[in-house]
């Protein structure tokens, strides 16, 4: 979109098709300007409001600079308003967000509530004259900054620009051409209650921020260590980025940590996978809850901690117990997903009484990668020889080794190298 009827502005972009100015047709003297780095990251914003009033703000990390003075730091959760007086300690602000990321509630340290937010589907605010606002905060729907020129209110996703009035972004979305049955400026696929745009591609974690943030961390740290990558979360946008580095030939590449003796850490073949879906032009979804149990498919994921948990304590001693745990159960379903390959597990067959069970020693597609990967690791990890359990006493065993396996098969409790759950 480069003119706007309704609210009589023009718009301009740069090459990036990201706006680079933002100007009134009734009164020229009104503009506001963006500048970016190469990737597109908005670097500052420059707004006039009138031949005397304007405003300058740089964006360094996640402080905000206004006509050259430091007046915002973001923090996870919310963010730091710095006085100007030089002598004052800072104020906390405290972001409430619902499941999609929306700020509905800002608290100051006491509580108090400073601010409520309801939304229409698309992310309009909407106007409640009984609901307080905080004027030096511009976090609204998504979490995403809201930025105003008179009437014209957009919402920064980092690759584009958001109308929440139309629901539509002003330019097309790169990646168009695998979507064909949508508009190439939709939102959210349409369906904003159940999903998010995002900035940037592949594995976003942002709804398993939201609900549980320990299986993230949890996560995120067993990833490091079977990968040797140096994963980090963004807390706004929820994306995962991995750490590079610039290689003998000049080539940005993956940075992976070596052992004392310079040796790689971690497993190749989890290292590419989780690479390759960072990579990815698809986003996958994932989620933290215990309302179901840990899956994966299409574009979603699930981790249900209370399950992982379970997996870890029930691990025989002779076995490291993330072999089951929270990377090694992601890594497992993102090979369900569009993005990792579509591997499945055994199907399921139903018994004469209608009970569905996994044929025991059966393993599907998807666990001779996880094995390849536990190979990789270390002997400590094992390898599941049957993707189904088998019930000896009160309770179900899964096998991580031959031996382990042919005892469950003669109804022994195994020695070692099992699961008990």
């Amino acid at each position: 979109m480069t003119y706007d009827y309704n609210r009589n502005v023009f718009i301009q972009y740069n090459l990036l098709n990201l706006p680079k100015k933002v100007l009134s047709e009734l009164d020229t003297t009104k503009y506001m300007t963006y500048a970016y780095d190469s990737d597109g990251k908005k670097l500052s914003q420059f707004s006039r409001t009138s031949i005397t009033d304007s405003l300058r703000e740089d964006y360094i990390d996640n402080k905000i600079y206004e006509n050259g003075v430091l007046t915002k730091v973001l923090i996870p959760g919310g963010y730091l308003q710095i006085s100007s007086d030089s002598t004052a300690l800072p104020t906390y602000y405290y972001f409430a967000k619902d499941h999609l990321g929306n700020v509905r509630q800002i608290q100051s340290n006491s509580g108090e509530t400073l601010e409520k937010n309801d939304y229409y589907s698309f992310g309009l605010r909407q106007n409640r004259a009984d609901y307080c606002i905080l004027g030096s905060n511009k976090y609204k729907y998504n979490g995403k900054e809201q930025n105003e020129f008179g009437t014209f209110i957009t919402l920064d996703y980092g690759a584009r620009f958001y109308d929440p009035s139309l629901g539509r972004f002003h330019s097309q979305d790169r990646f168009t051409e695998k979507y064909h049955t949508m508009t190439p400026y939709q939102y959210a696929a349409n369906n904003p209650v159940l999903f998010i745009d995002v900035n940037g591609d592949s594995l976003n974690f942002s709804p398993a921020l939201l609900t549980d943030p320990n299986a993230v961390q949890q996560t995120t740290t067993d990833l490091q260590n079977q990968t040797g990558l140096t994963l980090s979360i963004d807390p706004n946008s929820g994306q995962m980025t991995y750490a590079t580095t610039t290689n003998a030939k000049g080539e940005t590449v993956p940075l992976v940590a070596t052992d004392a003796n310079g040796n790689t850490v971690g497993s190749k073949t989890a290292r590419k996978m989780i690479v390759k879906a960072i990579n990815k032009e698809k986003t996958v979804q994932v989620h933290a809850t215990t309302r179901m149990g840990s899956v994966g498919g299409g574009l979603q994921i699930n981790l249900n901690s209370t399950q992982i948990n379970q997996n870890i304590l029930g691990t025989s001693s002779n076995l490291d117990s993330r072999t089951l745990g929270f990377g090694m159960t992601f890594l497992h379903e993102l090979g369900h997903t569009d993005i990792g390959g579509k591997r499945v597990d055994p199907t399921t067959t139903t018994s004469p009484s209608g009970t569905k069970t996994v044929p025991f020693g059966e393993l599907g597609t998807n666990v001779p990668r996880m094995n390849i990967i536990r190979r990789e690791l270390g002997s400590s990890y094992g390898e599941r020889t049957s993707y189904g359990s088998l019930p000896i006493g009160g309770h179900k065993y899964i096998p991580f080794s031959g031996q382990s396996k042919t005892d469950l098969e003669r109804g022994l409790v195994p020695a070692n190298s099992y699961i008990q759950y």
